[in-house]
């Protein structure tokens, strides 16, 4: 193994502590979600939507590029404690966009009735 300074291999290993950093939230928030109370709910608005998101893009001066990408757009009412939430996020995952627009937008058609499961801390998440 070359002797290298530690900062060489401390810029090496931080994309993989970044990783696994944000898998562990990721998980964090999974576990946390599975205990959150339900609620019914009813979709509000269930339309296809552009929308420009930044993308990195080291050839750029700016590091970044704006690309349009489609979204649903899929939004909801529901009720906690006597007061009336909207809430557009349907997975727990992130949405990067041109992703199973069509299949959501099918899955929840605007009048449709689900189960809403939210933070009891923040409701309206």
């Amino acid at each position: 193994m070359p002797d290298l300074p530690w900062f060489v291999y401390a810029m090496l290993l931080a994309p993989l502590g970044l990783i696994l950093i944000a898998a562990a939230v990721k998980t964090w928030q999974v576990r946390e979600a599975r205990n959150w109370p339900q609620a019914p709910g009813k979709v509000v608005t269930s339309v296809a939507e552009v929308r420009e998101i930044r993308v990195s893009d080291s050839d750029r001066e700016d590091g970044y590029r704006l690309e349009k990408r489609n979204f649903a757009n899929v939004t909801y009412e529901y009720a906690v404690g006597g007061r009336k939430l909207r809430c557009n996020r349907i997975s727990i995952g992130e949405d990067l966009g041109n992703f199973e627009v069509a299949e959501n937008l099918a899955k929840y058609p605007a009048g449709s009735i689900l189960t809403v499961y939210y933070n009891p801390r923040h409701p309206d998440q």
